[in-house]
């Protein structure tokens, strides 16, 4: 009997430090796999042919040299990082198709981009499913942040609503009392619409007109000729560059261009507007970040950015017909991404998605190039402030070139 009851007490003994072994070394087993990685694989999806290229490009230029910097300096925690490039042509499809395959072949441990806001829709509920911290450089549709429905999805690049709120405080600060609202009939398009409308009722304002078409439209000549029949003093284009060039075009062509001011988002700054609008583009202003954007008085950037500046010419060469087709700032959002992941690591110590989650979640300011600083917390994923946002002169010459002028208000 005393043998017995010998036998069951040892089997207990046994059991206990079996489990609480197994405890003490689930930690460590943990902290061993963390040691053990060896690298940092972040995966990139975006248009990288196609109208929207530069898109696409300029994040991967910027990636390219902040993942060569980190690198030549030792990793992030002595991993080095590895970048995952494909390119999506701005359909939604094929990016759903890659971005399985960065997570489930590559084995990414973060994303960047999309940088279309259509092929954002159709990937970041998969993204967020295997809980992998996405970061957007790029895409603007508002909708794209939410902190309930997609908590591992953050934004460094202005969101449309804001842009929405920044033109119409824009006009209504110039003075204009007759605003059309231009915009085609894509769910972008819908989106820059409601935006629009909602900040213009809030003010106690109504637009004069809401003239819609169809992406990628020949003739413009109606857009055009509505605009004209409303009598606007103002409108705001929610237009990608060749559209919105086209109308710009076309106003010409109803001899209405002299009669109004024409007032973007940032779709009309890609490269294709100066080059299809031509003298016309001197009519319209845009909106961006006032770091990439000092005054014509001054015609340079800041020490910060001349410093990166410097860096994208030494890799990538100077602006202009024949060399590199994508403005400096758009570079600076695939840089300032990397970059905020590695400042998030850091923080976290780790590269655990909800660990590095939790660190952008902080409130803390992250330094920045594209914006000044970024800051996130568990309710807002947009980390650009409302105050950077300043509006910025279209020219035939330096527009979204080297230099973006800032307009004094």
């Amino acid at each position: 009997m005393k043998k017995r009851n010998w036998l069951v007490c040892s089997f207990i003994l046994t059991a206990g430090l079996a489990l609480l072994l197994t405890a003490c070394n689930k930690p460590a087993a943990q902290e061993s796999k963390q040691e053990s990685k060896k690298e940092i694989v972040i995966g990139a999806v975006g248009a990288m042919s196609g109208p929207s290229a530069t898109l696409g490009n300029g994040t991967k230029n910027g990636m390219e040299l902040a993942i060569k910097e980190i690198n030549a300096n030792g990793g992030i925690m002595g991993m080095t990082v590895r970048a995952v490039y494909r390119d999506d042509e701005a359909d939604p499809t094929k990016a759903k198709s890659y971005i399985e395959e960065e997570l489930l072949k590559e084995h990414a441990d973060f994303i960047i981009g999309p940088s279309n806001s259509t092929s954002v829709a159709a990937t970041e509920a998969f993204i967020n499913q295997n809980k992998k911290v996405q970061i957007l450089n790029i895409a603007t549709a508002s909708a794209l942040i939410d902190a309930n429905q997609y908590p591992y999805t953050f934004r460094i690049m202005l969101p449309n609503n804001m842009q929405a709120e920044a033109l119409v405080k824009l006009a209504l600060a110039k003075g204009y009392q007759k605003i059309a609202l231009v915009q085609d009939t894509s769910a972008l398009g819908a989106g820059g619409l409601a935006d629009m409308k909602k900040y213009l009722t809030e003010a106690g304002k109504q637009s004069v007109a809401e003239v819609s078409y169809t992406p990628n439209a020949t003739d413009m000549t109606p857009v055009a000729q509505k605009i004209k029949d409303s009598g606007a003093d103002c409108a705001l284009f929610w237009t990608l560059g060749a559209d919105g060039a086209k109308i710009v075009k076309a106003l010409e062509r109803v001899n209405y261009i002299d009669n109004l001011e024409i007032l973007g988002y940032t779709g009309i700054s890609l490269p294709n507007f100066q080059e299809l609008a031509g003298p016309g583009a001197t009519k319209c202003s845009t909106i961006g970040i006032a770091a990439w954007a000092p005054p014509r008085s001054d015609a340079k950037f800041d020490d910060t950015r001349q410093k990166l500046y410097e860096k994208i010419v030494a890799e990538y060469g100077p602006y202009g017909p024949g060399k590199r087709d994508i403005n400096p700032s758009t570079i600076a959002t695939g840089y300032d991404a990397v970059m905020l992941l590695k400042a998030a690591i850091e923080k976290a110590q780790s590269v655990d998605s909800d660990k590095v989650k939790e660190a952008l979640e902080s409130g803390d300011q992250f330094k920045g190039y594209y914006a000044n600083n970024y800051a996130f917390s568990k309710t807002n994923h947009d980390g650009v402030n409302v105050d950077e946002i300043v509006q910025l002169e279209i020219s035939t010459d330096k527009f979204m070139g080297e230099l973006a002028y800032r307009l004094d208000k």
